[in-house]
């Protein structure tokens, strides 16, 4: 591998996959129940991989598609692709980013009105937030390197 062949947009792109990757395995959602007064708080959090439908699977898709086109490029074996590469990880970036917007609005699940329960955010939603956002700047800054697509 040759990571002198790797733009800065690609670096971004690819390590920002690996944080997208890692933050599926935190915790996105936290529970907490009160029982009463005196009692204490029961509290449990879901990773992205308990919380998520189908939308995990998207974003896995995403961080393999940047953790392997900075590889491959580094590499020196990207394929041909239908676009250059950095468009492409700028639409999987956005993409990601829609997802996890999702996500951030819209709370799984339902307290049913339960007086004392609560579902909030936690740190692993944040890190895939700043990780799609990362993929999409890496790819803008991959799809304005102004080396051709071939060299990298």
């Amino acid at each position: 591998m040759d990571f002198a062949r790797l733009d800065r947009g690609l670096i971004i792109a690819g390590g920002s996959g690996l944080l997208l990757l890692i933050s599926l395995f935190l915790p996105w959602y936290g529970v907490s129940a009160s029982l009463g007064a005196g009692t204490p708080a029961v509290t449990a959090s879901a990773s992205g991989w308990d919380a998520l439908k189908f939308i995990d699977v998207l974003l896995l898709l995403v961080a393999v598609v940047a953790i392997a086109s900075a590889a491959l490029s580094a590499a020196g074996r990207l394929p041909e692709l239908p676009a250059p590469v950095g468009q492409l990880l700028l639409g999987a970036g956005i993409f990601a980013l829609v997802l996890v917007l999702y996500r951030l609005l819209d709370l799984p699940g339902d307290t049913g009105g339960i007086a004392g329960v609560e579902i909030g955010r936690e740190i692993g939603l944040f890190v895939a937030l700043i990780a799609a956002a990362g993929i999409a700047v890496g790819g803008t800054q991959a799809a304005a390197s102004p080396r051709p697509a071939a060299a990298l």
